[in-house]
């Protein structure tokens, strides 16, 4: 190539005048010879892996062969003379398992009441056996009003002047109780009345007085 002397630029080696500026080539120095281009030598990182197409060696973890463009995805890379990779780091702990939880204890629930039997038994002679319940009424069967005592004193009561609901039989604690029930003829234990619709505690062997209805309580 012909370099112009006023513009620089390289002209063809037969050209008389630049092609740029038009100024004569004559006498005009020619560009020194550029040396073809050569690849770089393949690098390689300590005995780096070759393509599988065209069998050149590539750098160990290119994507593709500068030679030939084929994909390197399958090539692994030879491990490198006396390379030791570093050492992975450690995995974390595992974390401590949590101390568990301490046991539920419900209280101990209390044990049920014994069952309590109970006997009243009225001065005609009829004994009435109470069990399962804490509270029993005492009077007169009466199927009009729908009346149905548990302790029902029957004729005997009639006679006697018990009303159809009297008094209640109840249970607190270990302590019974009866309670007057605003009875027309009254309710006494032994000898002392319980006042209308009052209560008055009784126990095993006192005596039970509805009108002139007498039972004996025990338990």
């Amino acid at each position: 190539m012909v370099i112009c002397p006023t513009c620089n630029a390289q002209n063809d080696p037969s050209a008389g005048f630049c092609d740029q500026c038009g100024t004569s080539l004559k006498g005009a120095a020619s560009a020194p010879a550029v040396a073809p281009f050569a690849p770089p030598p393949a690098m390689s990182f300590g005995g780096g892996s070759t393509c599988p197409q065209c069998g050149v060696q590539v750098i160990a973890g290119e994507m593709f062969c500068e030679n030939c463009g084929a994909a390197l995805n399958s090539v692994m890379p030879a491990a490198a003379a006396g390379y030791a990779p570093p050492p992975a780091a450690p995995l974390p702990a595992a974390p401590l398992p949590a101390a568990p939880l301490p046991a539920y204890s419900a209280a101990p629930m209390p044990p049920p009441a014994p069952t309590v039997v109970v006997y009243l038994t009225g001065f005609d002679g009829q004994t009435h056996q109470l069990s399962g319940k804490t509270n029993y009424l005492i009077g007169r069967k009466d199927d009009v009003s729908g009346n149905y005592p548990d302790v029902d004193t029957g004729d005997a009561g009639l006679q006697t002047g018990v009303s159809r609901r009297h008094a209640e039989l109840y249970q607190q604690g270990a302590q019974w109780f009866v309670h007057d029930l605003t009875s027309v003829n009254g309710t006494w234990i032994n000898s002392q009345r319980v006042s209308p619709n009052g209560t008055m505690p009784i126990n095993s062997g006192d005596s039970l007085r509805l009108g002139k209805w007498v039972g004996a309580f025990r338990v």
